[in-house]
């Protein structure tokens, strides 16, 4: 079983309807899947950008049913952005999480625009380390913890990561990632980066899936810093 921490930022603010700009998807039950396409964008060029959407709700037939494995807590991990990696043993020898392992990870999992730092839900370290127990490769971060307009983002909460593994296709990554989940797991691959997003939704909300080729995502007003970011002030470590 899964360890538990506490995150310091509600996940209940997720359940207010018409969040702005969210860009990780909520699950709802009984949802069909959803496709859209983003809108016509013309460039000096005269070419036209687009995009596709593919999301759906998993069924309960769909998850894992039997328990996780325990994960060897072992993670070798690099943020390209920030030139930095880290490589930890988030496991005591007495099974339990080791405080200073975390605190290092999430350190590296920062957010890149504004420095602020947050605990991490330790639940995505242990995937972490199942995954790295799996493909035996090294596993960059894309992007951990945001502190970012959109305050219905996982990432805002803490409890999302986007990932890619060094000679390991984002399908490959997905398609395991997709074995680990028991419910409550966001799962989304980014073809155009070449990376794949996992989350821990808000509690009550069942397990989702999706594609998205739009892109990075670069130009989304939500993935600005939040306007209660100052830059004159110390990151809150």
């Amino acid at each position: 079983m899964l360890a538990k921490r506490l995150i310091p930022v509600g996940a209940a603010f997720l359940f207010v309807v018409g969040l702005p700009f969210v860009d990780v998807p909520i699950a709802h039950a009984n949802v069909t899947p959803v496709t859209k396409s983003s809108p016509k964008r013309s460039g000096g060029s005269g070419k036209k950008s687009r995009g596709r959407f593919d999301g759906r709700g998993v069924g309960d037939t769909e998850l894992r049913q039997a328990p996780l494995p325990k994960p060897s807590g072992r993670i070798v991990i690099s943020s390209p952005a920030l030139h930095e990696d880290a490589e930890v043993d988030i496991y005591n020898e007495d099974g339990s999480l080791n405080q200073a392992a975390l605190a290092k990870l999430d350190h590296l999992f920062r957010c890149r625009k504004t420095d602020e730092e947050r605990a991490m839900d330790p639940r995505l370290y242990e995937i972490l380390s199942l995954i790295y127990d799996h493909f035996g490769q090294p596993i960059e971060i894309n992007s951990g913890f945001r502190y970012q307009r959109n305050e219905g983002s996982r990432h805002f909460h803490g409890s999302a990561m986007d990932i890619t593994l060094q000679k390991v296709s984002y399908r490959e990554v997905y398609a395991y990632a997709t074995t680990l989940d028991r419910g409550g797991m966001g799962i989304g691959r980014y073809p155009i980066g070449g990376f794949v997003h996992i989350d821990f939704r808000a509690p009550g909300e069942p397990s989702y899936r999706w594609t998205d080729s739009h892109g990075s995502g670069g130009n989304d007003p939500g993935k600005l810093p939040s306007r209660m970011w100052k830059r004159s002030s110390k990151p809150n470590t």
